[in-house]
């Protein structure tokens, strides 16, 4: 017995013991870095929210409303003072000139100065218009654009911030936007207080990628030099014990001797595990002698005894052959001759039986044509059923030609048994029928007769009452050696039916 390649993969999609402590040992070190990770993204998150929490916009407390119906008002030389107003008292914002504040500029409570005109102004055919002076101020930034197409008639919108490509400015600001007129609407900016947005978001994410590389860098020489200085070792101390046994289990398992013995050596678990193995395999060794004396013992005994019965059987046939020449006792003679037959197909049995372990290890498979197979089993009992007034005939078909793989000398035993065994228990005037078939990858020989019948509940027995040529069981097994199948059952018309099963042969198409 050898070891099949199937055998040695069966656990190569599984995780060995290294591995398992590796990663035992290495979990909790991953939990602590993916903590401290959740930890370091904790406080960047707490921080940015807290400075957002400081965050105020002015914006946020104008009565849109009013402030659209009070510039729908507004005349040409009014809008200076309304721009310096909602600068000053919408906004918060020191208005220049005064306090250091140049004219035409506001000042932010943080410091910052910002233009007036980027705090109010007109948006006229997608152009910045200062409402003052009527002069341009340049293209309105995309998204302003974009939100004037949205609204409606008479609508405000409110716009967040927004990225721009020099991070500052009335485009990235949150704006305000007052439709006044079909052709006419006026923006309200105004950068937050106290901090930009763009400055925030990039702080925050200067520090948080300085902590995640920090981080990585740490977990990853950690895990490096604990791997490799720790757990290596660690793993290999405990798992070349048990490489050395599972090598000793495969090694008994491919050798017939069976008393193979391991190292027993730590840890106490393994140590253990050996032990067992040990006396398991002494245990096995002594039951594997004694079964094998058993079987010799049956082998022998039933040997010798059909030896010494087939020379009273041929005695006795002898006898029957006499007394059947006379007419007094010629029907006696017949029912002593049939179970005279009987008896010697039962010794052929138990040789068969006792002769079976070696009779498949000698099995060959190859391509057996059923055709010829057919042709053969026709014309050697033909003539026996023709005696018996039974018709034997192969069923046709359109097949083409059908090949098995199985042993060609056995097939043709088996087929001659099953078709012998219809024949005689078919009575006069009835058909046993021959038949092959093609079923996917599979090739059947039926055999079917109009006799007896066979009951379901025998279907796995020889009947006592229908005996198979080399033995049902035997026959079993060989079909079975052959990686095919036999099925036996009742038919409609009260006969039986025997399929033999086999695959078909290698490359045949289905």
């Amino acid at each position: 017995m050898t070891t099949s390649d199937p055998d040695r993969t069966v656990g190569a999609g599984l995780p060995t013991i290294r591995d398992e402590v590796l990663r035992s040992q290495l979990r909790p070190v991953i939990a602590l870095a993916f903590t401290a990770a959740l930890l370091v993204g904790s406080a960047i998150l707490g921080q940015y929210a807290w400075l957002r929490l400081q965050a105020t916009n002015p914006l946020d407390e104008i009565d849109a409303a009013e402030l659209r119906q009070v510039l729908r008002s507004a005349s040409l030389d009014q809008w200076p003072v309304l721009t310096r107003w909602v600068a000053a008292f919408g906004l918060g914002m020191t208005v220049g000139p005064g306090d250091d504040v140049p004219a035409g500029q506001a000042r932010l409570p943080d410091g910052r100065q910002v233009p007036l005109a980027d705090v109010l102004c007109l948006v006229v055919d997608g152009q910045r218009v200062e409402p003052a002076s009527g002069r341009l101020l340049g293209p309105a930034p995309a998204n302003w654009q974009a939100a004037i197409a949205r609204m409606a008639e008479s609508a405000t919108l409110r716009l967040g911030p927004t990225d721009s490509a020099d991070g500052a400015g009335p485009q990235s600001w949150p704006a305000l936007l007052l439709r006044l007129d079909p052709g006419r609407v006026a923006v309200v900016a105004s950068p937050n207080f106290a901090f930009a947005p763009s400055e925030l978001a990039r702080l925050v994410l200067l520090f948080a990628a300085l902590t995640a590389a920090a981080v990585a860098a740490f977990v990853a020489l950690f895990l490096l030099a604990f791997r490799r200085r720790f757990a290596a070792r660690s793993a290999e101390r405990l798992s070349a014990p048990v490489e050395r046994l599972a090598a000793a289990v495969r090694m008994a398992t491919a050798d017939s001797a069976a008393a193979r013995r391991v190292v027993v050596e730590p840890p106490a678990e393994v140590a253990q595990l050996a032990a067992d193995f040990n006396r398991m395999q002494e245990h096995l060794a002594q039951a594997l002698a004694e079964r094998e004396r058993v079987i010799d013992g049956q082998r022998e005994l039933v040997a010798a005894l059909s030896h010494e019965l087939r020379t009273p059987l041929a005695v006795l046939r002898g006898h029957a052959e006499l007394l059947s020449r006379a007419a007094s006792s010629a029907a006696a003679a017949q029912v002593m001759l049939r179970q005279i037959e009987d008896l010697h197909r039962l010794l052929s049995d138990l040789l068969d039986m006792a002769r079976l372990e070696s009779i498949e290890a000698t099995l060959v498979r190859e391509d057996v044509a059923l055709d010829a197979v057919m042709d053969e089993m026709i014309e050697r009992f033909g003539a026996a059923a023709w005696r018996q007034g039974v018709v034997l005939r192969a069923a046709p078909t359109s097949e083409r030609r059908l090949v098995a793989r199985a042993d060609t000398r056995w097939l043709r035993q088996i087929v001659a048994n099953l078709l012998s065994n219809a024949i005689r228990h078919t009575p006069p005037g009835g058909l046993v029928t021959l038949a092959a078939q093609r079923r996917g990858q599979q090739v059947r020989l039926i055999i079917e007769d109009t006799g007896n019948g066979l009951d379901a509940a025998r279907v796995q027995h020889d009947p006592a009452d229908r005996p198979a040529g080399i033995g049902l069981r035997v026959v079993r097994r060989l079909i079975a050696a052959m990686r095919g199948h036999l099925i036996l059952e009742a038919t409609d018309e009260g006969g039986t039916r025997a399929t033999v099963q086999l695959p078909t042969a290698t490359g045949q198409p289905a």
